[in-house]
């Protein structure tokens, strides 16, 4: 999965759990200034924990703020799992 997908996912898993359109969701704002709230952030990380087969910590949220920022630990995540 690229971090293009990855970025997609995260921007239509927050939209849902928002309750807003996917455009709404800018992906350098901060998931504070998204709305997001604690139990809605463990709701998006079981979700992109499922879809990309890791384990993640609502710690990598707050170090990671943005969509544009997590997509890109993310996709480094998973390429150092890939070529362990």
């Amino acid at each position: 999965m690229t971090r293009e997908q990855i970025s997609e996912f995260c921007v239509t898993s927050l939209a849902n759990v928002l309750r807003v359109s996917k455009d709404r969701i800018e992906t350098g704002t901060k998931f504070t200034r998204l709305g997001l709230d604690s139990a809605m952030l463990i709701y998006v990380m079981m979700e992109l924990e499922e879809k990309l087969d890791l384990e993640l910590s609502t710690d990598d949220f707050y170090d990671y703020p943005t969509v544009d920022a997590l997509s890109d630990y993310l996709s480094e995540k998973r390429a150092a799992r890939s070529a362990a």
